[in-house]
């Protein structure tokens, strides 16, 4: 999605929200939403004069991502098949999708085209970054596939691993002087860097 975050519609998402949580909730989000003011810079010099924002969640807020995500799905849901027994073959045009805030990948048997989708999500007030929009065909046949980025990872396991292995590698190679001054750092804290810098750059997304 294009500036995603930015661009939530707050009345759909309060109309949303209002089906799925408690009174008290919504008026902790109404407040968190009310009374957004802005800052412009223009050429690098920021502009005094404040303006209030009416749309979007607050960038930064740990609850932003969350609200993101209820109002994605909200959208994602016009945006499903709809049950096989009450469409013809030539409806069943849009496709299932993963979704992680929002990275959206859409699955199909044939190339989907975006427009379709890009219709019911403008009613959301969301837009399909067209230029990050990537098509990956899986085939047996082929293995280019698997060198194809989702999330960080890459879909192939063996393909994954090996980068892995060579990113955990260099991230080791940076902490070079750390483990090499034994006099002024001790074990405990080489291990709490290791742990933090290098492990969990090899373990990322292992879980998969």
């Amino acid at each position: 999605m294009s500036a995603a975050f930015d661009t939530i519609d707050r009345v759909t998402l309060l109309n949303i929200l209002e089906t799925i949580i408690e009174e008290d909730e919504l008026r902790l989000v109404r407040f968190l939403l009310s009374n957004t003011c802005l800052n412009k810079r223009i050429g690098g010099a920021k502009e005094e004069k404040k303006f209030t924002s009416n749309t979007g969640t607050p960038q930064g807020d740990s609850l932003s991502p969350v609200l993101f995500v209820v109002y994605l799905e909200n959208a994602l849901k016009e945006v499903r098949p709809l049950p096989p027994q009450l469409v013809t073959e030539s409806e069943k045009t849009l496709p299932d999708e993963i979704a992680y805030a929002d990275d959206v990948d859409f699955i199909a048997r044939k190339r989907i085209d975006v427009s379709q989708i890009q219709k019911v999500l403008k009613r959301y007030n969301l837009e399909v970054n067209v230029d990050k929009t990537e098509y990956t065909i899986l085939d047996r046949k082929e293995n280019s596939w698997k060198n194809t980025k989702k999330v960080g990872s890459l879909i192939g396991d063996t393909a994954d691993v090996q980068r892995r292995k060579q990113l955990s590698t260099a991230a080791l190679a940076k902490l070079q002087n750390v483990r090499v001054r034994g006099d002024k750092l001790k074990k405990k804290t080489k291990l709490k860097l290791y742990r933090a810098l290098v492990k969990s750059v090899v373990t990322y997304n292992c879980s998969t």
